[in-house]
């Protein structure tokens, strides 16, 4: 059973001709008292009168999500969350999640050269280079706790949830930025099938097919979908003449979902994802940045990963309580090697493979109270364990810049991560307006560690050992309805990252790193007008980060290490807005103002004369904006006209904490034109449509201003049907 409409799907209700498999009526199963939600097709004549009917109003459908692991209504929410349904996608052509950030208040993903390279920062935290993430990342309730995973194909999503700040009582560790998560579609009772396809000015195809269909009426459900993508390589490595960039991945996904009883649900879902293609379209600023099109590679690096997941969710419900286990077990392989010197010459060499594989097991369990009362409680238990191994070869020639050479460089690393925690959360409405929310979290996670490595500056390296984390993860918050269409928040919430064994350029001497925790103080308001026909969510925020785990730079020994700096704070404003003036049209405006920095921060890079307290963090636009404007136009009973432009801004931000590699603000310009019936659609779109320059990386570890440029203009043309 699918959840809630979104408020964009109810758009597309009231406003445009729809897809049969998007064309509603609302089905409501009473079972015992639960009250689910059913989408159901229906004929074509009903769907026009249907549009017909609706086709004057302009009120904003509710948007349910579980980003406090309830139900809610989004506007309901004491958090700043942001939520992208798969219309959303779809409308916009959202289709990885660093497109996604660019419509995302405070979301910024920082990405270079592979799939295993998707670092996320919100509001100014992120991770550093091949460490443990900031933001917690979940799909259908699974935790995904490596960066390497998070490369994750959106053709089919429901929705997902966006939370900022921290997340430490109900997520626990790797989550004090913030929580991404992911909602895939149940199958249901009723059988539907879609295709799309599309293709773009960049060599990019991609095709996807997808089925729901009841397998045991009213009982047993099952959903398959399959994306395959094709990708000839829109780059030209100058040095042998050859197109660069190519890509072939195929992903799937197999759910089946049960309801055997009024009480009781369980969803079985399978994954795959196949991985092939070039990595690190890496460059010198100089050469990059007048031919963002050009590699000059002697070295050809590839980027694949294979990657299989289990999920199984189960649900009960009792009398005064509602019982949920989440099972979820992730096989992850990833091979990748690359030309890090970003160059064809031959006596400055660096030349590198990675090997990675990772294995994790995770359970939750969970009991949420299910009766109305002014006393609201969820309690659960979670524990995950995780084996992680890598071996690192790096084949080196540093005689041009008199470092010496050739040489090679090699790593071989297995870690054990595992954790236990348990948590609560209750909420109490004092009075009909003025509610308490209390939670707390303890956490208890170990890391083991064996390393061993021999390069040029650490020979003959071996570092065995385990630590222990343990924390307490407290939550305070009061809210206020003032009326109906209203809600004032403020929380206080805390968040923290475990230590580790540093591995990347291991040290003998100084092997680990420890604990990190954030403490965020947020003031927001959420409110509706105009008939809820326009909807404003806003948010304050300070935070404090602690014992900052950050990433130094060692020029004498070309070498990166991991320590712990110090302090750093974040601080700003974000907000969002959605208005529809008009049937058939949409208005959406959001934005950040974020100002982060190293507070204190000493001996920072290359020497250890060199401070970065006061520096910005890295990563971290100090003003974004994204702006939406779309419009449905009804051309015939069968046929809609639909255009859509997207202009989104991201200020300026640093790539390295000393500050000296800067991006420059750049906006992008998106523009959609299409004409949709009910059972298919047809679009053209141009992205970046301004042809504009950016870079998604830039670093100088003592060779030479490198960096890698983001995705130039492109049009394309997609074509989607329905069932």
């Amino acid at each position: 059973m699918q959840a809630a409409l979104s408020r964009s799907q109810g758009l597309s209700v009231l406003n445009k001709p729809t897809p049969i498999h998007n064309i509603n009526k609302l089905t409501l199963l009473v079972k015992t008292g639960l009250l689910c939600t059913a989408i159901s097709t229906t004929p074509n004549v009903l769907a026009n009168d249907n549009a017909k009917t609706e086709s004057q109003s302009t009120e904003l459908e509710v948007i349910t999500v579980t980003a406090e692991k309830r139900n809610a209504d989004i506007m309901d929410v004491s958090s700043s969350v942001s939520a992208i349904t798969d219309s959303d996608l779809k409308d916009a052509e959202i289709r990885s999640i660093t497109e996604l950030s660019q419509h995302v208040p405070n979301l910024h993903i920082f990405t270079w050269g592979g799939s295993r390279e998707n670092n996320i920062f919100i509001r100014g935290i992120g991770p550093g280079l091949f460490t443990e993430p900031t933001v917690g990342f979940y799909v259908d309730g699974v935790n995904y706790t490596n960066n390497g995973m998070f490369d994750l194909d959106l053709t089919d999503v429901e929705r997902i949830e966006v939370l900022r700040g921290p997340q430490g009582t109900l997520y626990g560790g790797n989550s004090l930025a913030g929580i991404i998560n992911i909602i895939t579609p149940k199958p249901d009772n009723f059988t539907d099938a879609r295709l799309s396809v599309t293709a773009d000015t960049l060599e990019r195809r991609k095709i996807s097919i997808g089925v729901n269909t009841p397998l045991i009426e009213d009982e047993l459900y099952g959903g398959l979908s399959l994306a395959f993508t094709n990708n000839n390589g829109d780059l030209t490595n100058i040095h042998n003449g050859k197109d660069y960039g190519a890509r072939e991945d195929i992903v799937a996904r197999a759910k089946l979902h049960w309801e055997p009883t009024y009480t009781f649900e369980s969803d079985l879902i399978f994954d795959f994802q196949r991985l092939r293609g070039d990595s690190y379209a890496l460059g010198s600023a100089a050469f990059i940045k007048n031919n963002p099109d050009k590699v000059d590679h002697n070295y050809d690096g590839e980027d694949n990963r294979d990657a299989y997941g289990i999920t199984l969710v189960m649900k009960n419900e009792f009398s005064h309580f509602d019982f949920t286990s989440i099972t979820g077990w992730r096989d992850w392989d990833s091979y990748n090697s690359a030309d890090q010197d970003a160059s064809s010459r031959t006596d400055y060499i660096y030349h590198n493979i990675a090997e990675e594989k990772q294995k994790q097991i995770s359970q939750e369990l969970r009991w949420a109270s299910n009766t109305e009362s002014d006393l609201q409680w969820l309690a659960g238990l979670y524990g995950y364990y995780a084996e992680y191994k890598t071996k690192g070869t790096n084949m080196l020639d540093y005689t041009a810049i008199g470092w010496g050479g050739p040489y090679t460089d090699y790593t071989n690393v297995k870690k054990e991560n595992s954790g236990y925690a348990a948590f609560g959360q209750v909420d109490y409405s004092l009075t009909e307006r003025l509610a308490l929310t209390a939670g707390l979290r303890v956490d208890m996670e170990q890391r083991k560690a064996d390393i061993q490595a021999n390069n040029q500056s650490s020979p003959n390296v071996s570092i065995e050992g385990d630590k222990n984390f343990n924390e307490w993860l407290p939550k305070v918050g009061v809210s206020y309805t003032p009326d109906n269409s209203s809600l004032i928040y403020g929380t206080i919430s805390q968040g923290y990252r475990a230590g580790g064994f540093d591995h990347l350029y291991p040290n003998q001497n100084d092997p680990t790193y420890d604990s990190e925790t954030s403490t965020n103080y947020e003031l927001g308001y959420k409110a509706s007008f105009l008939d809820n026909s326009l909807e404003l969510s806003t948010a304050l925020f300070y935070i404090d980060i602690k014992n900052q785990q950050v990433q130094q730079l060692v020029q004498s020994t070309n070498t990166i290490t991991t320590d712990n700096a110090g302090r750093g704070l974040s601080q700003g404003i974000e907000f969002e807005t959605r208005y529809t003036p008009a049937p058939g049209w949409l208005m959406e405006l959001g934005g950040s103002y974020t100002n982060a920095e190293y507070k204190d921060y000493e001996n920072c890079a290359m020497t250890n004369q060199q401070s970065c307290s006061g520096n910005k963090m890295v990563n971290t636009p100090e003003l974004t904006a994204n702006f939406a404007l779309q419009n449905i136009r009804p051309l015939t009973e069968q046929l809609s006209l639909f255009s859509r432009l997207d202009v989104i801004h991201i200020g300026e931000y640093y790539f390295n904490s000393l500050n000296t590699l800067k991006q420059d603000p750049y906006q992008l310009v998106n523009v959609k034109l299409g004409v949709e019936s009910p059972n298919w659609e047809v679009y053209l779109w141009a992205k970046n449509a301004l042809d504009e320059y950016y870079s998604t990386v830039e670093f100088d570890f003592g060779s030479g201003h490198t960096v890698e440029a983001g995705d130039p203009q492109s049009f394309g043309l997609t074509f989607n049907a329905y069932y």
